[in-house]
């Protein structure tokens, strides 16, 4: 664990920042006094908040502001890291860090969900640079440490918020190839409950099939189909954690038989969705605040 001391963090009195990697299994409901900023390294894990259900998978980058209650539901271990950091940390930068596009509400406290962000692979490169040198950094203290780590964590923030804000900005983009990306990302949000392949979504867009998905993964990390499969999951996931039927679920989500529907579930999540439906109104109960 890479502790950084600059005042008290209330979870760790000798820290006020700390950035740690570690493997994460299921956690009840708890929230913090600090900030929580989640980087998903490899893995797949349930997250839940007052708000909805992410199914959370490698390259996502979670933030959460201090008092939000949370809890992650994991069938197998996931390798995370956590940044977690006091507002003390940024005296004096707080409201440059506010004025970014996306980040008032996290600083202010006023945040109503998670800021949910999927990295592409270049942003997951320059994440895990970011990890590893403030590693470095609280390991061997050399001159100037502490002010060295503060800039890499106010460049984490910088990432979140162009990836939430600005990566999919029409106006500043003038790349064709990211307009694809932005084209196919609305239309699986309007579509994903009715059936689509790659081919529909590249034929929509008078582009081969291959050539959406190098495009799409370049920017998104992963794969048109992959995303859809994804934000098909992450709706049936809201519905059964709502007590849905299963029935109502498959169709609603997209899904093109509830055979189908039920072995894909169980071969991802190593359970039915009726189990995921227990468990999950077991998990939303109310718990012991950590």
């Amino acid at each position: 664990m890479s502790c950084i001391r600059w005042v008290s963090l209330k979870a760790d009195p000798a820290c006020l920042v700390q950035v740690r990697e570690r493997v994460q299994g299921t956690l009840n409901r708890h929230s913090h006094e600090f900030f929580e900023f989640v980087y998903v390294e490899e893995g797949f894990c349930l997250h839940f908040s007052d708000s909805g259900v992410e199914l959370l998978m490698a390259g996502d980058l979670l933030a959460m502001c201090p008092g939000m209650e949370h809890w992650y539901w994991c069938k197998k271990d996931i390798t995370i890291v956590n940044i977690l950091f006091m507002p003390e940390v940024f005296a004096g930068m707080l409201g440059e860090l506010k004025a970014l596009p996306g980040m008032a509400d996290l600083f202010d406290g006023t945040l109503q969900s998670p800021l949910l962000s999927h990295l592409s692979l270049q942003d997951r490169e320059e994440m895990r640079r970011t990890i590893d040198t403030l590693g470095r950094e609280s390991q061997q203290k050399e001159a100037g440490w502490e002010l060295r780590s503060k800039i890499l964590l106010a460049g984490v923030i910088v990432m979140l918020s162009r990836v939430t804000n600005t990566r999919f900005s029409r106006q500043k983009s003038k790349n064709p190839y990211l307009d694809y990306t932005i084209k196919t990302v609305e239309a699986i949000e309007e579509r994903y409950a009715v059936p689509m392949s790659v081919r529909d979504l590249a034929l929509d867009l008078g582009i081969s099939p291959d050539h959406l998905t190098r495009q799409f993964r370049q920017s998104m990390g992963i794969t048109p189909i992959e995303y859809l499969r994804r934000r098909r999951f992450a709706r049936a996931l809201e519905l059964l954690r709502k007590q849905r039927p299963i029935s109502e679920v498959y169709t609603a989500s997209g899904f093109r038989s509830i055979n189908y529907f039920s072995r894909e579930f169980k071969t991802l999540f190593k359970m039915t969705p009726s189990e995921f439906r227990r468990q999950a109104r077991a998990a939303a109960s109310p718990a012991p605040v950590h």
